[in-house]
């Protein structure tokens, strides 16, 4: 009598054996319940994180003030500019980066030597404020400058532009160790520029830099931290250098940890602010908006309020 109920077990024992190399037998089963299960919590895992970042995004409050723009060109020595506020939507698109490399025969530009390691990110804003000194002007100018002093990118509240190659040296940052090691960024801050999306603009460069050296935000550097020059000037005269460092972060944070998310941000105060988060009045003391976040096939939205905070 034992035999026959022992020979029984051992075939269903042998039968799950197999089962446990070939999953599939459990498809409509237990088993396969469990993977769904396990893929269900690791995507809410990524929604959890993406809610997270949102809340580096949205502030409570955005603040106006007033800040000036400095330059050697007289009549704009010192001009008066006004932001109005924005919040930083993060979007993952392209830089879109214009190369134009300055030539080789222009030595003055061109040293022609590669940096034997990339350790810094190094800050600038130019000293010429007047309206035509934008970053394609300028990029254009340092093409035939006869000065010794050349960086790698410029940028504006609309453009990148490139002029020197990523691992060449450039003399920027007035000291060897800034410019044997550092990658000079040089923002165009003319008369009637949006300084928040330059800010923002530069931010993206740099964080895609950080990740292309393996460097961190203790890496981002200000001309002033090598030469003790007083630049980035209008960054550091309007108290604005850790609002930019965050910006750096939260594009550093989406670059790194969202490549494969895409967020589609929609003013729901169209008349206060627009779809990049810019406001567009400071008569307003709110504002609504929406984002729409796309990863793996599904969707979800997320709407939020923010104040006005008047500081002019």
């Amino acid at each position: 009598m034992k035999k026959k109920i022992i020979f029984p077990l051992l075939v269903l024992l042998l039968i799950l054996c197999a089962c446990a190399e070939d999953k599939s037998f459990f498809k409509d089963g237990a088993l396969a319940n469990q993977e769904t299960t396990a893929a269900d919590l690791e995507a809410e895992k990524r929604w959890e994180e993406l809610e997270e970042f949102l809340e580096m995004i949205v502030q409570e409050e955005i603040k106006t003030q007033k800040f000036y723009l400095y330059g050697s060109e007289p009549g704009y020595e010192k001009v008066p500019a006004t932001n109005l506020g924005y919040l930083p939507f993060y979007t993952n698109e392209d830089l879109g980066i214009i190369e134009e490399i300055v030539p080789l025969s222009n030595t003055l530009v061109r040293p022609g030597k590669t940096r034997e390691q990339t350790k810094y990110i190094v800050i600038h804003n130019t000293g010429m404020a007047s309206p035509v000194m934008t970053a394609s002007r300028l990029s254009r100018s340092l093409h035939n400058s006869t000065r010794q002093a050349s960086w790698h990118f410029t940028v504006d509240d609309h453009e990148i532009y490139q002029q020197l190659l990523l691992d060449e040296i450039g003399w920027h940052a007035g000291s060897p160790e800034g410019n044997n090691y550092g990658i000079g960024i040089e923002m165009a801050v003319y008369q009637g520029i949006d300084m928040n999306m330059a800010m923002r603009r530069t931010a993206k460069l740099v964080a895609w830099l950080l990740l292309e050296y393996g460097l961190e935000i203790k890496d981002v550097k200000r001309h002033y931290d090598f030469s003790g020059k007083n630049c980035p000037q209008v960054l550091l005269e309007a108290g604005r250098w850790e609002e930019f460092l965050r910006l750096v972060e939260i594009e550093l944070h989406g670059q790194k940890n969202f490549p494969d998310a895409e967020f589609v941000w929609e003013t729901l105060s169209p008349e206060i602010m627009d779809d990049e988060g810019k406001i567009l009045s400071s008569a307003a003391s709110s504002v609504r908006y929406r984002v729409t976040i796309s990863l793996d096939g599904k969707k979800r939205s997320y709407e939020f309020g923010s104040l006005i905070k008047m500081m002019i």
